[in-house]
């Protein structure tokens, strides 16, 4: 008798709660969470994850397979330009439903990247990218925004009428990380109101609500020059004086909206003083988008882990389940030491942010806060490619099938978050300008070998050996960081070198402690190791 493929475990959907189903992160947040808020945040995250495990998910796959949109329409029914993007129902609904959950609502660091790092799971889904333009933007109006902004718009930011609708536009045809070169121009009005002309080239996210980054007329050359100014898509109820000429065709994030637009004196309101733009825009803005960039990333790690892992543990081969064989067992163990251990020093920065909120931008706390974001940043975009890709090949041709799992569309999407806020260049080398702007080898020093010293008194002699040996082999190229012809070849190799250390650090100290993932401890670690 034939088998019924339908009845196969290995060909089901899988159909697990993201955070009940994952010690290792469970152990994560315990470690990590003040003690007073451990209880709320254990029940709101709990909440959550009931919700994208299930019907968001469902919404995720139904937005992957609307072939008919995002699109622009361009016209209204009488004629009228309005320029605005159509999305799919199921998008639409997803958007408006994470806002209804309380994704705005006030609560600590670790637990609104929590929600990001589960709601990744979903793949990108419209949803990432524009939670993160539109938490940029809320953060950086609360922080230096006009009383006319904070009243007129923070309310609509957060709305579920009109979901995740913030959008940033800093890119131009010949200007991407290099943003002291953008030639978009403002020009003043009075009252604080401004006319901005020019055209942007990669506006993610195109909604309702935009962050433009723009030159004021006379106005330095450079960084020094760069102001930030709020866009509202519409005036009074007519399009502002804008057009959406396109939308990008890409290999990934599908069904986001990304657009190139031209600017022909739209209404803009500077957000903070026009002289502190560049600042504010990475303070605020970029690197918030930065930490939400690495969250998608370990959640997109952590979906395939449990996609491939689910499928091992049903397909059989050759009178076996495939889990058991060595080959595939060291997969599996290779994904989840690239997901815990990322995940490990992520969320050490999220929880350090709740830990020592920063005042001043400029202080050595902040500089080493800076550098933790971009090491994770582009440690976990990385990571994302490599697990979505190692996964599929455990599906083998399964694993090609759009419509058989998940992997595929992350794996795409993975591709698209490595080039976002940042090049992976550009990343390192800012780490290498900052390592000499306050005591980075102090810093390093202490997180390394203080962790170090844990593990041996743990009983973990193998690995604290092993941080204090590759601790001391690195140090010397510490030493080069003054060499701006060594950095510009070996800063993408020391940075590779330091995120090893810290990860293996962190991961190890957590799997250490008695509510620790101890017993995966060896197998994991001895990828790290390599």
């Amino acid at each position: 008798m034939s088998t019924n493929l339908k009845e196969l475990n290995c060909l089901r959907p899988l159909d697990l709660d993201f955070l009940q189903s994952d010690e290792g992160l469970q152990s994560l947040f315990n470690s990590l969470c003040l003690a007073d808020q451990k209880k709320q945040l254990s029940e709101r995250l709990a909440d959550f994850s009931r919700h994208v495990s299930g019907e968001w998910d469902q919404l995720a796959r139904e937005s992957a397979q609307d072939y008919d949109g995002p699109r622009i329409e361009s016209y209204d029914r009488v004629g009228n330009p309005i320029d605005q993007v159509w999305l799919p129902p199921p998008v639409r609904q997803l958007r408006r439903e994470v806002v209804e959950a309380g994704i705005f609502e006030n609560g600590s660091e670790l637990e609104r990247f929590a929600k990001v790092y589960l709601l990744a799971h979903l793949g990108e889904a419209s949803l990432t990218c524009p939670l993160a333009c539109t938490e940029g933007l809320i953060r950086v109006i609360e922080a230096v925004g006009s009383d006319f902004l904070k009243k007129e718009f923070l309310p609509k930011l957060r709305s579920a009428e009109t979901p995740l609708a913030g959008s940033q536009f800093i890119t131009e045809q010949d200007m991407g990380s290099d943003v002291g070169a953008l030639t978009t121009r403002a020009v003043p009005e009075g009252e604080g109101s401004w006319r901005l002309y020019g055209e942007k080239w990669f506006c993610s996210a195109i909604d309702e609500f935009f962050l433009i980054a723009a030159r004021p007329e006379g106005s330095a050359e450079g960084t020094d020059g760069v102001a930030i100014f709020f866009v509202p898509r519409t005036v009074e109820g007519k399009l502002n004086n804008l057009r959406i000429k396109r939308l990008k065709q890409k290999i990934g994030t599908k069904e986001l909206p990304t657009a190139e637009i031209d600017l022909n004196g739209a209404l803009a309101y500077n957000i903070g003083p026009v002289e502190q733009g560049f600042k504010n825009l990475m303070n605020y803005v970029i690197n918030t988008s930065r930490i939400m960039n690495a969250a998608s990333a370990c959640g997109v790690m952590a979906r395939a882990s449990l996609e491939a892992t689910h499928y091992a543990q049903n397909r059989s081969a050759f009178g076996r389940k495939i889990i058991e064989y060595p080959m595939v067992g060291e997969s599996l163990n290779k994904i989840r030491a690239i997901l815990e251990s990322r995940r490990a020093l992520y969320f050490y920065l999220v929880s350090e942010r709740d830990r020592n909120p920063l005042k001043n931008f400029t202080s050595d706390e902040a500089l080493w806060q800076r550098f933790l974001i971009n090491i994770c940043k582009y440690r976990t975009s990385i990571g994302a490619t490599e697990c979505s890709h190692e996964a599929i090949l455990i599906l083998a041709g399964n694993g090609t099938i759009e419509t058989f799992s998940i992997l595929p569309r992350l794996y795409r999407d993975s591709l698209v978050i490595e080039t976002w806020e940042g090049t992976h260049n550009t990343l390192v080398l800012q780490i290498a300008r900052d390592g000499l702007r306050f005591p980075f080898r102090n810093y390093l020093q202490e997180n390394i070998l203080k962790r170090a010293e844990r593990l041996g008194k743990r009983g973990f002699a193998s690995t604290s050996e092993w941080l204090i040996h590759s601790w001391k082999e690195t140090t010397p190229l510490l030493d080069r960081l003054t060499d701006s012809n060594w950095v510009a070849r070996e800063a993408r190799r020391l940075t590779d070198r330091l995120g090893s250390l810290l990860e293996v650090a962190f991961y190890a100290d957590l799997a250490a402690l008695p509510a620790g993932p101890r017993s995966r401890e060896a197998g994991l670690l001895e990828f790290l190791f390599s």
